[in-house]
């Protein structure tokens, strides 16, 4: 009979953990990914020259939509610095628990192996002492 592994509460626990970081690992991927695409069509919009202003009316507006455009620009850079930074994180943090899982799992196949030996010594055992009854049965 094998004994089960007994840290295998322990290895669910972790593959948990680990899923819900890959998740927020992902998250963080496709959020920093959306503010880096928002980034880039801030600055193609901005880098288009703007048409011709026929007044002064005109002028000011066009130029308070610049600074607004570029102080949006500034906002994003700031928040793709920030999702970059928990994007790290993210990854550091998946990678650490990752690591704890590929630990437990090959704790787990190890004693699997040994199970596995153990099983088959005791089957061997067996086999060898129905031999052995056969052959004395044999003998007399």
């Amino acid at each position: 009979m094998t004994r089960g592994f007994s840290l295998s509460g322990l290895l669910r626990v972790r593959a948990i953990q680990e899923r819900a970081a890959a998740q927020r690992l992902s998250r963080a991927a496709i959020e920093a990914a959306q503010t880096a695409s928002r980034e880039r069509q801030l600055r193609a919009a901005l880098s288009v020259t703007g048409a011709d202003a026929a007044d002064v009316r005109a002028l000011a507006a066009l130029a308070a939509a610049r600074v607004a455009g570029r102080s949006l620009l500034a906002d994003l850079e700031s928040l793709g610095e920030l999702q970059r930074g928990a994007l790290q994180e993210a990854r550091g943090e998946h990678e650490s628990v990752r690591r704890e899982v590929r630990g437990l799992e090959r704790l787990a196949d190890a004693h699997a192996v040994r199970e596995l030996a153990l099983e088959r010594t005791a089957e061997q055992r067996e086999l060898d002492e129905i031999a052995a009854r056969k052959r004395r049965e044999h003998r007399s």
